[in-house]
């Protein structure tokens, strides 16, 4: 700035750099690939809540003496209890697993990779863990049948899930997989080329 300038009051305009082009999201042309991926892991909750039915535990219980034959009371046994936890530790366990394993999986998509996918793919992965949750329970009841017997009999009841929010696990280990594959990647338009 000369001093004439200052004098004057003028202030020079400072040099305007190029802006690099933003890249911009896709929404319609990924958009389908979105909705066949949410689909398809959507399916996924089948397999996954035939394998929690055949490995979660069973409880042990017993018929309370007391039981009338219209109404069976039972009783689970020392220790059997914690099978509760571990029938619901399985399914999260397992839901982490096929959260991050589809994640991994879906970042190899490199055409389709962004937002939209993303978004596919964890409401695919929520709908996957509630039909495991739905299915699971149902499969394992007729693995283990209900047995009506007299007082003091023991037989194994089927495991069961006690808390909804089991369902949270999976999409979530499919958003922190991909995220954190975002994040390595590091690049605006994720390598899709």
């Amino acid at each position: 700035m000369s001093a004439a300038q200052l004098r004057l009051g003028q202030i020079p305009e400072p040099a305007r750099q190029p802006v690099p082009p933003r890249s911009r999201v896709v929404v319609r042309a990924d958009l389908l690939p979105a909705v066949i991926v949410l689909a398809v892991v959507a399916v996924l909750g089948l397999p996954l809540g035939w394998l929690w039915s055949r490995v979660a535990p069973p409880e042990v219980v017993g018929v309370l003496a007391g039981s009338t034959a219209g109404q069976v009371e039972v009783l689970p046994l020392v220790g059997q209890s914690a099978h509760r936890f571990d029938g619901m530790a399985t399914f999260v366990l397992f839901g982490l697993a096929a959260g991050v394993l589809t994640g991994t999986a879906l970042w190899s998509l490199r055409q389709r990779r962004g937002p939209v996918l993303l978004i596919g793919a964890v409401l695919g992965s929520l709908a996957a863990a509630w039909l495991a949750m739905r299915v699971g329970p149902i499969l394992a009841d007729w693995r283990y049948p209900t047995v009506i017997g007299h007082p003091g009999q023991m037989f194994e009841s089927a495991p069961v899930l006690e808390s909804a929010w089991v369902v949270v696990v999976q999409p979530f280990g499919l958003a922190i997989a991909y995220s954190l594959a975002v994040a390595w990647n590091g690049a605006e338009d994720l390598g899709r080329g």
